[in-house]
């Protein structure tokens, strides 16, 4: 006898319920009437044998409406969204049959999309197609698929069946299921033409919650929150050990490994699921968003919910509100969305009651600033860091009497983010003055104890911990974001509140942010180190100052050996001078003793006529006096060339004298030099000392100076080495001209002893006239002396030319010292100018890099111009020969326009190019919008590129195109 009829909806849990089916009554039992060719025997209402029980498969509750009254009806339903979409992935990925031209074989061979399969006759409200008018409150058991395990549980209390095993049966095959899933969710587009064709279904399913709600005597308001839920926690990651247990593995300071996880949590002792849909997480929203929704479930009063910050919407079903079924008012004064009023907490009249507030991570960041990424708060140099509490006392006050309010908020230490404040017990304390009463506040901790590193896991642990535990615990330290969070829930306990905001503010401590208060550490070490180089310097430029001090004297002290040596060179071309008037003399000398050897020899001619024999000795003696007249007018010669020398190196020694005067000016003006050297030194120390502020460019400066100063120092250390080569050869010139002076009075001593000898030639030379006999003697004499006096000569000549040489040596020192001089002055001069050319340089290479980044971004926008040129100009020829010649030209060219701005991330140019499209579109609004998304994903398969479909219809431009731009009498898709 047949006791259960099971009406077996496509995706429905069906195959699970007919797993728990056979535990109870055997598969011999059941008959399964499906269409395809698996049952045994197809039987005819009538037909079916007394054995069986149970009658579960694929068909209408008509098919056995008039056969065994007696018989428990049962079916289960889904959300018809949902279950469209996991029947379209599930057929889609079924072994592909030859020759197939049904439904499953076209979805198999892609030759329809989503929205054309459920726009099929067969599909469309495929709920009610089921059920065939039949009233819900008429079947014995209706039962969800969202709640499978709780309903399961009630039917067999129900029916008194033994205890069961439930595994998951004919799982989706589809390897992407949750990836298509969520695309296919998250298109905003599909997902109202799909409620508007099944608009039948969603109110069949919205009654089914409402009959669910009466036999549990639960909520029918809670009902859609906890379906869409439970989707999120067991659709997106079906059941998979969920009561495995945590083992840790360390990994690291900042968490550790996962190998296995527990699921749930505990808070105020009872088990909570974690959150584990990826949006905005891993964060405390694991946790917070769990305790949000069991708040919402065991609410007594939910007629008036008001959520401060839109939270929550962002993790339950995403057509709640296209359905209407989520009856809370959500407030957010930034975020733009569907559902959401962009209003001021703080703006709200307190007439304004609410039987239940929640507010997730939000009140935090009221009256604070901009986040970094600039998403939301606003830009304000004026912040009230107490703004948090009084958004919570704002909270307090819309609450109506009896009325519930949960608040979460990071806590630890009193920490100021500039974009938020991290609460602590003692800020949490100041609640008190702004009037709420200490039995109106019950607040418990969280804190996160571990979390798993791996990239993309949900996986974290959170234990309820006390809070005085919680004293030291940071913000984005040892895990990102809280590491431990308050929940603070409010009864509303008398309606004779005032809520008063004008109270002084409280003096508090606020850290700043952790990674804040390390960096600013290092800084502090960074300038520490920066003022000891700057004090290392100091010293240095003492030092060095100290020994230009010293090169001063040392220049001065040469100065004055200069000046020296130019008076002993003055005293000695003085003395040259009187040595050529005593060389005059003697040349005048020697012609009178020529003078008178020529009267000896008339003399001689006279006493030869008288005396032939003597004439001719005398004529021997003329001979030999005209020879030795000759060697006189050779030595006169030798003489007067001397004298001439005498001249030429006087001259020399007086420009020698110039160039020393000169040599001198220029050594004045290198130490001036060196002195404005040393003032641009000390003006550079003070640069120096002012760039400490800019801690960068203080480095760079500080290196380049002191590269600088050590070159400055060799090079003053060259100059130092030059100066003393130069007192060393100044000592050897000195020592050079003494000896020079010495030869010269020698050369006197000779010259006087010559006039000597030549005087007492004279006095022989007149003895010879008077004893002629006595004259070859004397004249022998004579010619002895004259030997010795030309030998005397030779010497004076060889002494002449070493004092040439000497002075020309002396001339060249000059000039070399000359040179060295030169040199000091252009490595002073180069020195001078090192720092300006490399301060220069450093502006130069900034201002040539900042015109070739502004270059390479011309050259890159115009190379994007030209490929997008291209781009355009090969769409434009590809699309003239395409054989879609329903599509105009300038409408496929827009389409384009808007997908190439899309891809270059110009959201504002793709929605004016698609607006455009709207003017020649040959389409509905609706069926436009489907193909906007056909042909992006098109373009972006073509150009080898993943369309992000989510990031797209969730852009404010898009959600502004559908709001305005679709307006024109035809179904708007609304956006959530």
């Amino acid at each position: 006898m047949v006791e259960l009829i099971a009406v077996h909806v496509p995706k429905t849990a069906g195959a699970t319920f007919q797993s728990a089916l056979e535990q109870v009554y055997g598969s011999q039992h059941i008959y399964y009437d499906y269409l395809d060719a698996s049952r045994p025997k197809v039987y005819k209402p009538h037909e079916i044998p007394s054995q069986i029980r149970v009658i579960n498969g694929h068909f209408s509750v008509s098919k056995y409406e008039s056969f065994f009254p007696e018989a428990k009806r049962i079916i289960w339903l889904r959300h018809p969204i949902y279950l469209l979409v996991s029947l379209y992935f599930y057929w889609r990925y079924l072994p592909l049959q030859k020759g197939d031209n049904t439904i499953v074989g076209k979805i198999q061979q892609s030759k329809i999309g989503i929205y054309e399969f459920a726009t099929q006759p067969e599909l469309r409200n495929i709920l009610c197609q089921n059920t065939c008018g039949k009233m819900l409150k008429d079947f014995y058991f209706v039962g969800v698929q969202e709640f499978f395990r709780e309903d399961l549980l009630d039917l067999k209390t129900m029916l008194g069946w033994p205890e069961l095993t439930v595994l998951q049966e004919n799982i989706n095959p589809n390897p992407k299921y949750q990836e298509d899933l969520q695309n296919v969710l998250s298109n905003k587009t599909i997902i109202s033409k799909l409620v508007e064709n099944n608009r039948q279904d969603i109110e069949l399913y919205e009654e089914a919650l409402s009959l669910r709600a009466k036999r549990r005597q639960e909520s029918s308001f809670l009902q859609p929150i906890i379906a869409g839920w439970n989707r999120a926690q067991y659709q997106l990651s079906p059941f998979k050990n969920p009561d495995s247990q945590v083992d840790l593995k360390r990994t690291g300071k900042r968490g550790a490994k996962m190998t296995k996880w527990k699921k749930t949590f505990l808070f105020q002792g009872k088990e909570l699921y974690y959150n584990r849909i990826p949006y905005n997480n891993p964060s405390e929203r694991a946790v917070e968003v769990s305790i949000g929704f069991n708040w919402l479930i065991d609410l007594q009063n939910s007629d008036r919910v008001l959520e401060v910050g839109n939270v929550l919407s962002r993790y339950e079903s995403s057509l709640g509100e296209q359905m209407g079924v989520i009856k809370r008012r959500i407030i957010d004064k930034f975020e733009i969305d569907i559902g959401v009023d962009n209003e001021d907490l703080m703006t709200l009249e307190s007439e304004e009651k609410y039987d239940s507030i929640v507010s997730i991570s939000t009140v935090e960041h009221i009256g604070q600033g901009l986040d970094p990424r600039g998403a939301y708060g606003e830009s304000t140099e004026i912040r009230d860091l107490e703004s948090p509490l009084k958004a919570i006392a704002k909270i307090y006050d819309l609450l109506a009497i009896d009325g519930k309010a949960l608040i979460t908020v990071p806590f630890g230490v009193l920490t100021d983010g500039g974009w938020y404040i991290q609460f602590s017990a003692q800020y949490l304390a100041l609640l008190k003055k702004y009037g709420i009463p200490g039995e109106a506040i019950r607040t418990s901790f969280l804190k996160l104890i571990n979390r798993d590193p791996t990239k993309d896991s949900v996986k974290m642990l959170w234990g309820e911990i006390e809070e005085i535990e919680l004293s030291n615990v940071e913000y984005n330290h040892p895990f990102p974001f809280a590491n431990a969070i308050a929940v603070i829930e409010l009864s509303k306990l008398s309606k004779n509140f005032q809520l008063n905001l004008k109270v002084e503010p409280t003096s508090l401590y606020y850290h700043m942010p952790y990674e804040t208060r390390i960096e600013l550490e290092q800084y502090k070490v960074q300038l520490h180190q920066i003022q000891g180089e700057l004090e290392q310097y100091k010293v240095l430029m003492h030092q060095t100052q100290g020994e230009l001090e010293q090169y001063k004297v040392l220049m001065h002290q040469a100065q004055s050996q200069l000046a020296q040596s130019q008076l002993q060179l003055h005293q000695t071309q003085e003395e040259l001078e009187q040595s050529q008037s005593q060389l005059h003399q003697t040349q005048e000398e020697l012609e009178q003793s020529q003078s008178q050897l020529h009267q000896t020899q008339e003399e001689l001619e006279q006493s030869q006529s008288q005396h032939h024999q003597t004439q001719e000795e005398l004529e021997q003696s003329l001979s030999q006096h005209h020879q030795t007249q000759e060697e006189l007018e050779q030595s006169l010669s030798q003489l007067h060339q001397t004298q001439a020398v005498l001249v030429q190196s006087q001259l020399d020694l007086h420009q020698t004298q110039e160039e020393l005067e000169q040599s001198q000016s220029q050594l004045h003006q290198t130490q001036e030099e060196l002195q404005q050297s040393q003032s641009q030194l000390h003006q550079t120390q003070a640069e120096l000392e002012l760039s400490q502020s800019q801690l960068h460019q203080t480095q760079a400066e500080l290196e380049l100076s002191q590269s600088q100063l050590h070159q400055t120092q060799e090079e003053l250390e060259q100059s130092q080495s030059q100066l003393h080569q130069t007192q060393e050869e100044l000592e050897q010139s000195q020592s050079q001209l003494h000896q020079t002076q010495e030869e010269m009075e020698q050369s006197q001593s000779q010259l006087h002893q010559t006039q000597e000898e030549m005087e007492q030639s004279q006095s022989q030379l007149h003895q010879t006239q008077a004893e002629l006999e006595q004259f070859q003697a004397q004249l022998h004499q004579t010619q002895e002396e004259m030997e010795q006096s030309q030998s005397q000569l030779h010497q004076t000549q060889v002494e002449l030319e070493q004092s040439q040489s000497q002075l020309h040596q002396t001339q060249v020192e000059g000039q070399l010292f000359q040179s060295q001089l030169h040199q000091t002055q252009e490595e002073l001069e180069q020195s001078q100018s090192q720092l300006h050319q490399a301060q220069a340089e450093l502006q130069q290479s900034q201002s040539q890099l900042h015109q070739t980044q502004a270059e390479l971004q011309q050259s890159q926008s115009q190379l994007h111009q030209t490929q997008a040129e291209g781009e355009r100009l090969q769409f434009q020829g590809a699309r003239v020969g395409d054989s879609d010649l329903r599509l105009p030209l300038d409408y496929k060219l827009l389409v384009w326009e808007a997908w190439h701005a899309h891809h270059n991330g110009d959201m504002k140019a793709m929605a004016h190019f698609l607006k455009e499209s709207l003017k020649c579109t040959p389409f509905s609004a609706t069926e436009t919008v489907l193909k906007w998304l056909e042909s992006f994903a098109q373009f972006s398969s073509e150009k080898g590129y993943h369309l992000d479909t989510n990031s797209l219809i969730n852009s404010a431009e898009w959600k502004e195109l559908m709001r305005r731009g679709l307006h024109n009498g035809k179904s708007v898709i609304p956006m959530h």
